[in-house]
C-alpha cells in the first residue's frame, strides 16, 4: 500500500515537473523550437517519464489548453442563449481576463488539435452544439447569430487587451453589453428614430 502511495506521489510530481518545464519553456521560445529531449533535461527526468503521462508535446499541449478553457465550456453549460446573454458577456470577460501571460500563450500555440480545430474554434462549436436552435430561427440563422455574438465579444476583448486595458474591466463589460445588445443605437451613435427609417 505504501509502495503505490510513493508512486501515486512521484506520478503527480513528475507531471507537475513536466508542466512546469513546459510552461517556462513556452516563455522562452516558440512552441515549435520545444523538443522532448530538451524538455525532459531540464525536468531532470527520462524520456520514459514523459511518455507515461503524454503521447507527444501535442498532447501535452492539448490537455492543458482543454483545462485552461474548462470554466469557458462549463459557463456554456450552465446558461441559455439568448435569456443568459449578460451573463454570458460577464463571465466571459472575467474568465478571460483572469488567464495569465502563459496561459494566453497555450492558447494561441497551435498543436495537432482534435480535428486541426484551434481553441477558440472548440469554444465556439460548444456555443453552437447548446445553441443549436434559437427558437423563433432556423438553423443557419441561429448560425448567424451565433456567429455574430461570439466573433463580437472575442474581438472587443482581444482589441481591450492590445490596447493595455484602458478603462476598467468592469466599464469594458458594461460597453460590451450595450453594443453586442443594442448596437450603435445602444452606445448613443444612432438614434432610434433613425434606426427605424434607415
Amino acid at each position: 500500500m505504501k509502495q503505490n502511495s510513493k508512486q501515486d506521489l512521484r506520478f503527480i510530481k513528475n507531471e507537475n515537473l513536466i508542466r512546469e518545464t513546459f510552461r517556462k519553456m513556452l516563455c522562452e521560445m516558440d512552441y515549435s523550437k520545444i523538443s522532448i529531449k530538451e524538455l525532459t533535461q531540464r525536468a531532470q527526468i527520462n524520456r520514459k517519464t514523459f511518455y507515461l503521462h503524454y503521447t507527444s508535446l501535442d498532447h501535452l499541449l492539448a490537455v492543458l489548453q482543454l483545462e485552461i478553457m474548462e470554466p469557458t465550456f462549463q459557463m456554456i453549460a450552465q446558461t441559455s442563449f439568448p435569456e443568459d446573454v449578460e451573463i454570458i458577456i460577464r463571465k466571459s470577460f472575467e474568465i478571460m481576463a483572469s488567464l495569465d501571460s502563459t496561459d494566453k500563450l497555450i492558447l494561441s500555440c497551435k498543436g495537432d488539435f482534435p480535428e486541426k480545430k484551434s481553441p477558440s474554434d472548440l469554444i465556439r462549436d460548444q456555443l453552437f452544439k447548446k445553441y443549436d436552435r434559437i427558437s423563433k430561427y432556423g438553423p443557419f440563422e441561429s448560425n448567424l447569430i451565433i456567429t455574430y455574438f461570439s466573433v463580437c465579444l472575442g474581438v472587443v476583448f482581444r482589441q481591450w487587451e492590445t490596447k493595455g486595458q484602458q478603462i476598467p474591466l468592469e466599464e469594458m463589460i458594461q460597453l460590451t453589453t450595450q453594443m453586442i445588445l443594442h448596437g450603435l443605437e445602444g452606445v448613443g451613435l444612432v438614434s432610434e428614430e433613425k434606426s427605424v427609417h434607415a
